[in-house]
């Protein structure tokens, strides 16, 4: 198989340029990638509310993390322009994923608080942008391989908000109810699996980080390990379509509502 060529030569991340168990692992991860979203796609928009803006957004991050499981089919020249094309809709899909985060966790936030976490995810705009050309340069063969650098420091721009809101749940629900994750998993055991597809996201982030910077894959241009990644951490925003205290304030009337007239229900809100 022939190689394209590039400014500098061949494309040395091109689609010719990965061996055939590449190619297959790579084609795998993909479909693990679009199959996921698809159906967390189908999972929204059957719970989805007209009017209420955080409902869009996070059918809008799915949608636009869609594409980027499907270059692995073109052949080269068109595979670096292809791939760097979806790649910038997941790079915006990331930055609506903080802003769903925001929404979120706004009501635990002070003021100055919200203002600050909204704040800084608008400031790591000009990284996204640097990216998004880098990007391009590196798999089109355009002589630039400044992204093999930039690419482990994109969980820093990336995941600390969403880190962040998090942690500052697990806080917020103990502070503010009185209530362990445990018990609130008892009581919801939706909740239990938005706790389990936030860990295991950030399990297949940190691999892939290591991966990355120990390029296991060598120049392939090949890293299964975030496909997971982004297919758990997109179902942790579908799991509760709402912003977080709206769904524990539910939950816990619920549970109020039951324990006060127990001939009502015999389960608990999941």
């Amino acid at each position: 198989m022939s190689r394209s060529v590039g400014r500098d030569g061949p494309i040395r991340h091109g689609r010719a340029a990965m061996g055939l168990e590449y190619v297959i692992l790579e084609a795998w991860s993909q479909g693990f990638l679009v199959g996921g979203l698809i159906i967390l796609i189908m999972i929204t928009l059957a719970n989805i509310r007209k009017g209420v803006l955080l409902h869009k957004l996070i059918l809008l991050e799915l949608v636009f993390s869609l594409g980027h499981g499907t270059f692995i089919f073109c052949a080269d020249p068109t595979y670096g322009w292809y791939l760097s094309s979806t790649a910038t809709l997941l790079y915006i899909s990331y930055f609506i994923h903080n802003i769903v985060s925001w929404m979120k966790i706004k009501p635990f936030l002070s003021r100055l608080a919200s203002t600050f976490f909204i704040s800084t995810v608008i400031l790591v705009t000009p990284y996204w942008v640097a990216e998004i050309y880098l990007n391009f340069e590196y798999f089109n063969g355009l002589g630039n391989n400044s992204f093999a650098f930039t690419r482990p420091w994109e969980v820093v721009v990336r995941d600390g908000w969403w880190i962040f809101t998090g942690c500052w749940l697990m806080y917020s629900i103990k502070k503010g109810y009185d209530l362990t994750s445990v018990e609130l998993v008892r009581i919801s055991p939706r909740f239990g699996i938005l706790l389990l597809c936030m860990l295991i996201s950030i399990a297949f982030m940190v691999v892939d980080v290591a991966v990355t910077i120990s390029q296991l894959f060598g120049n392939e241009g090949v890293n299964p390990f975030w496909k997971p990644y982004i297919v758990f951490k997109c179902a942790a925003d579908v799991v509760f379509l709402d912003d977080f205290k709206s769904v524990i304030d539910r939950l816990v009337m619920h549970t109020a509502r039951l324990n006060t007239f127990p001939d009502r229900g015999e389960t608990g809100y999941s």
